[in-house]
């Protein structure tokens, strides 16, 4: 019997993408003829079409699976399609054509010398108007986090099965911020591929300005648990400076009364500066709390409304 490969593809709103897709992974899986394959799209809720074209490749061939969400869950869709595979390797791709299709047969070829992961790593484009924040980001939790952040990695992939069960096993709400801690510390031994990132050959992003930062905050928190000690040092760090630049001011006008003017500038400067700092750690700390609360409320990735060419027990590609 044949093994599988499981290529989960998530996506909302590519109605021009996701067949064009379909049809490159499908002629990257024909040239590894010792391996069945199936392809999972997961729809995020898409208003543009995209879900009756996936109902349409589904008929046309049963190799080809789609997951309809209820709603819009863009965190985590793609934590939620990697554990419905049934494969023996799950590769994750975006349905964007930034990744090249022509890695799928090196991620297989990684994954057969016995990688538990195999971590795509891409280099932005020269049109990525975020490099500079992307850089920040991993700069911050290079410094801040002991856990290495895979600088560069997007979540794309390959996995091996028993590295994806043991991700179930958490059993972790989170583990959609949680995973890229998960395949730099539990997954040995993983392999890097770097790549080139390619421009989106149809639509536009659904990721904005906006939510790219918010996803890099709640990653950042997730493998950095350091920062509340930075946080906590800084703070008595500037306090004791405070402190000091009082007593020499008092001093000051102690020894001099009446010509040694105080000003409000250094007032003013002290005051808003305190008042930033304080804002991004209990922002920071914030954070932490939302984490907690998440994991205790145990919410699923997404609601499901329909599957297609899913069968009960899974043998529909045998």
């Amino acid at each position: 019997m044949k093994r599988i490969i499981s290529i989960c593809v998530p996506c909302r709103n590519e109605i021009n993408n996701v067949e064009p897709l379909a049809n490159e992974i499908i002629l990257q899986m024909d040239k590894i003829l010792k391996y069945d394959y199936e392809i999972i799209f997961i729809d995020n809720c898409s208003e543009d079409g995209t879900q009756d074209t996936l109902r349409n490749m589904c008929a046309k061939n049963k190799r080809i699976k789609a997951i309809i969400n209820a709603k819009n869950f863009p965190l985590g869709s793609g934590m939620h399609v990697l554990f419905q595979a049934s494969g023996d390797c799950i590769i994750s791709i975006p349905a964007d054509f930034q990744v090249p299709m022509e890695l799928i047969p090196t991620m297989i070829e990684e994954w057969e010398k016995g990688a538990m992961a195999v971590a795509l790593i891409k280099s932005p484009g020269k049109k990525d108007k975020l490099r500079g924040f992307r850089n920040l980001y991993y700069l911050l939790t290079k410094r801040l986090a002991k856990k290495n952040s895979l600088s560069g990695f997007t979540g794309s992939g390959a996995y091996d099965k028993t590295f994806i069960e043991m991700c179930k096993t958490r059993n972790n709400p989170m583990m959609n911020m949680n995973f890229f801690t998960m395949v730099s510390n539990y997954a040995a031994p993983i392999v890097f591929i770097k790549y080139k990132e390619q421009s989106r050959r149809s639509g536009k992003s659904n990721h904005g300005a906006t939510a790219l930062i918010d996803i890099a905050i709640k990653r950042f928190v997730s493998v950095s648990d350091d920062a509340p000690r930075y946080a906590i040092m800084i703070g008595m760090v500037m306090g004791l400076g405070a402190l000091l630049v009082s007593i020499y001011y008092l001093i000051r006008k102690f020894i001099d009364w009446y010509n040694f003017p105080v000003g409000m500038a250094p007032l003013v400067i002290g005051v808003f500066f305190l008042g930033a700092m304080q804002l991004i750690f209990m922002g920071l700390i914030g954070e932490y709390i939302l984490n907690i609360n998440k994991r205790q409320m145990n919410e699923p990735f997404v609601i499901e409304k329909e599957r297609i060419n899913f069968s009960e027990n899974g043998d529909e590609l045998k």
